[in-house]
């Protein structure tokens, strides 16, 4: 599987949209932001989406994107995690483990704050189901 592409992250905004789990809790929060992922060592993060009361508004790749929004969270991890989470979705406790040993890096977005928040975690833990 070949992870942020830009054939990869419209379908994932398709998935992403479709899944109850995940939009009616971050709609309920009001939640919107700019969330990118990658892989560590890049300058800039590969794809983006752009969430609007809980819902993917735009998704693309951010180096075609002319005047790049502010990215609220941006998600790294090497493409062989991707690949395991795809199969075998983190939790919230090796959610945790994850973001101690490195293997997932935050380098934008409050981690411990997301975490503590139900409305926010619940659909975090429900993103890597979506991978």
């Amino acid at each position: 599987m070949e992870f942020f592409t830009q054939a990869w992250v419209e379908n994932f905004a398709q998935k992403w949209n479709a899944d109850t789990e995940m939009i009616e809790p971050l709609a309920e929060a009001g939640f919107s932001a700019v969330i990118a992922f990658g892989y560590p060592g890049q300058a800039q993060p590969s794809v983006m989406l752009e969430i609007a009361n809980g819902k993917v508004a735009y998704a693309g790749i951010v180096n075609k994107v002319a005047q790049p929004p502010k990215i609220d969270w941006d998600l790294r991890a090497l493409p062989e995690q991707w690949l395991m989470w795809h199969s075998k979705p983190l939790t919230l406790s090796s959610l945790g483990v994850a973001v101690q040993n490195g293997q997932l890096q935050f380098k934008a977005g409050d981690y411990r704050k997301m975490i503590r928040t139900p409305s926010l975690a619940n659909p975090f833990l429900r993103f890597f189901n979506l991978l």
